[in-house]
């Protein structure tokens, strides 16, 4: 649908709506619902707007960053923890929500990436367990589970999507914060999405989820408490190339407009944000439908 208009807008202007193109905006996606539900928010939030978009999808979190970076990508909604750990190596000293995402926004504009208004959802990583595992266990923190883990010897099955096994903030770090070892050969490593089936269907012990997967509420996962600290906020934000924002003086204004209509508390932005990832996992509707019936609910488009 929007492929046409891509050669288009490097020759129009948008008289009706005074949006001046100086090329299509190109907007990424890592590759996981929640990416491909607010890729598609922005993209079809901008079509309606009069601006002509090429949404790009289903990258990693180093490929997206990179594209950013080099200027191959225009905007996309990304982490402050991600932004803060694994794109420049700090380290996490317990910053708040509001502390995380400044230092992030300010890191970025040194390199001419603006930082837009965030959704206070903080879709940390996690881990889940069944709740009758947790029952039986009595594990409810991730250092009950670090014991349970060294009781057994690490021969617990973990399922893993691959960027979490590889990532600092993933199960390297995690491990060595709460100090405790899986036998490399109970981990497996799966694509994006599929560590869910392996909790579900009894194949693992444990699993990676996010703190906004639908799939928690749906099987009434436990997930383990972070009761140690290891994981930083990871607020979900739009960030776009100072070049594109001085292109196009509206889009800030538009994007910022798209984050004012989710709750301004945490657990409502989590929540509302649950929401929308269950449409697309459970209720199986595209992303892009999914985006364009919220849009329509929220009145910010006809």
């Amino acid at each position: 649908m929007r492929s046409w208009k891509i050669g288009l807008a490097l020759l129009l202007v948008v008289a009706i709506t005074g949006v001046v193109f100086a090329a299509p905006i190109r907007i990424g996606t890592k590759n996981f619902t929640e990416q491909f539900v607010v890729g598609n928010l922005m993209a079809t939030l901008l079509e309606d707007r009069g601006y002509v978009v090429d949404l790009r999808t289903g990258m990693s979190s180093t490929v997206l960053r990179q594209a950013m970076e080099d200027g191959s990508l225009d905007l996309c909604m990304d982490y402050t923890g991600s932004m803060w750990l694994a794109y420049t190596g700090h380290a996490f000293k317990g910053e708040s929500p509001e502390v995380m995402y400044a230092k992030a926004s300010a890191s970025d504009e040194v390199r001419g990436l603006i930082w837009l208004n965030p959704i206070w959802c903080n879709n940390t990583y996690a881990i889940a367990i069944t709740k009758e595992f947790a029952e039986e266990n009595n594990v409810y923190t991730l250092s009950d589970f670090a014991s349970y883990v060294n009781g057994k010897e690490g021969k617990v099955p973990f399922a893993s999507d691959f960027e979490f096994y590889a990532r600092p903030d993933g199960i390297l770090g995690l491990q060595l914060h709460y100090g405790f070892a899986f036998q490399p050969s109970s981990i497996t490593t799966v694509l994006p999405g599929l560590t869910f089936e392996y909790l579900a269907k009894g194949r693992s012990t444990a699993a990676m989820v996010f703190g906004t997967d639908p799939a928690v509420v749906k099987y009434n996962w436990v997930v383990l408490q972070d009761d140690k600290n290891f994981w930083p906020p990871y607020d979900l934000c739009p960030y776009v190339r100072a070049k594109v924002l001085e292109a196009n003086p509206g889009l800030a204004d538009v994007l910022n407009e798209l984050i004012a209509a989710f709750p301004a508390d945490p657990a409502g932005a989590r929540a509302e944000m649950t929401a929308l990832n269950a449409k697309v996992d459970i209720n199986m509707m595209e992303p892009e439908e999914a985006a364009e019936g919220w849009l329509r609910d929220k009145g910010l488009i006809e």
